[in-house]
């Protein structure tokens, strides 16, 4: 009865897994500007941001299961490939509490450090596959930008031997490259210290008691964030604006067009808009898991290894952390 009830338990998650490899793969060849006839050319993006998925579940199952924690296998989250890339995502289910902090902070950890390994990698080689261009400055209006972290612009640095973007050059980024930093854009909002995210784990399984003013601020500082972001590209963008349209005027001998602030300020707007939403939806997914109160575990002191774990984590999020996700230009 035991194993035909394991058995049972993993038939809807290779089901979902089955989906979402399927709408992944759909995405990924629309991205790489293929139709259904050539719907293999999606398995340069889907089966990387599968591995780094799978592997970053993969993560906290096996952490649980040397735990003694009973825990549901992965459940992927197919997305129709017209609404994104196809996937929200994946989760698994904790199934009984869990008794210490060192099993929560190693549980926690575990998940997001072994799916970033499988993302550099990936980075490494989607880097290296994409080339850099130089772009017209007319040809940048609606470009979209994927956004920069420490980790990123260094490996770019490093393969292309320039900060991009920069003097009207980007990489044109491969589909390979797409799902690392995909892989790496999940595993940083994961590492946000609130609620059930895995941030929040560590967090509670690191500061105890404190967690939850450690949260409560964190959600108050993220719109703020989003203010200063807002302000920073909307003068960056701003700027751009006046040296094209200058360069415009003195090319054709006219007069400099007018200031295009309405422009910036959508720009602006835009690429702050995730610090804006991210509180919301981070409240909601609190209220669907149980509320605030993180459940509690043991007294127990965090062993050496934990905390390790936990600056790990803590270091990761700041190699990763993108204060701009995606920016599209005027």
């Amino acid at each position: 009865m035991s194993r035909s009830l394991r058995l049972t338990d993993w038939r809807m998650p290779i089901l979902l897994f089955a989906l979402t490899a399927a709408t992944t793969t759909l995405a990924g060849a629309e991205y790489s500007g293929a139709g259904l006839s050539q719907w293999w050319r999606g398995l340069h993006f889907s089966l990387p941001l599968l591995a780094i998925l799978l592997t970053h579940e993969l993560g906290h199952y096996i952490a649980a299961r040397r735990h003694g924690v009973d825990v549901s296998p992965p459940y992927f989250i197919p997305l129709p490939p017209m609404l994104g890339i196809g996937t929200l995502g994946a989760v698994i289910r904790i199934r009984e509490p869990i008794a210490s902090r060192n099993a929560l902070m190693q549980i926690g950890a575990a998940g997001p450090l072994s799916g970033f390994i499988v993302a550099l990698g990936v980075l490494i080689v989607g880097i290296h596959l994409s080339p850099v261009e130089t772009l017209a400055p007319a040809n940048t209006s609606g470009l979209l930008t994927e956004g920069n972290s420490i980790l990123y612009a260094s490996l770019k640095y490093l393969v292309h031997g320039e900060f991009l973007p920069g003097a009207n050059r980007d990489m044109m980024m491969h589909p390979m490259a797409f799902a690392g930093w995909i892989g790496l854009f999940i595993t940083m909002i994961n590492l946000i210290p609130v609620g059930q995210l895995d941030g929040g784990h560590v967090a509670f399984a690191w500061f105890g008691d404190r967690y939850r003013r450690v949260s409560g601020r964190v959600h108050a500082l993220l719109p703020v964030f989003g203010l200063v972001v807002f302000g920073w590209v909307f003068l960056d963008e701003l700027a751009l604006l006046r040296d094209r349209a200058l360069a415009a005027a003195l090319e054709g001998g006219g007069s400099v067009a007018a200031v295009a602030w309405p422009d910036a300020l959508t720009t602006g707007f835009g690429a702050a808009m995730p610090w804006f939403m991210w509180p919301f939806l981070l409240w909601l997914l609190q209220r669907l898991s149980g509320g605030d109160a993180h459940p509690p575990v043991g007294g127990d002191l965090l062993s050496p290894g934990s905390r390790r774990a936990a600056w790990a984590v803590a270091l990761l999020f700041l190699l990763i952390f993108m204060p701009v996700p995606m920016r599209v230009s005027s």
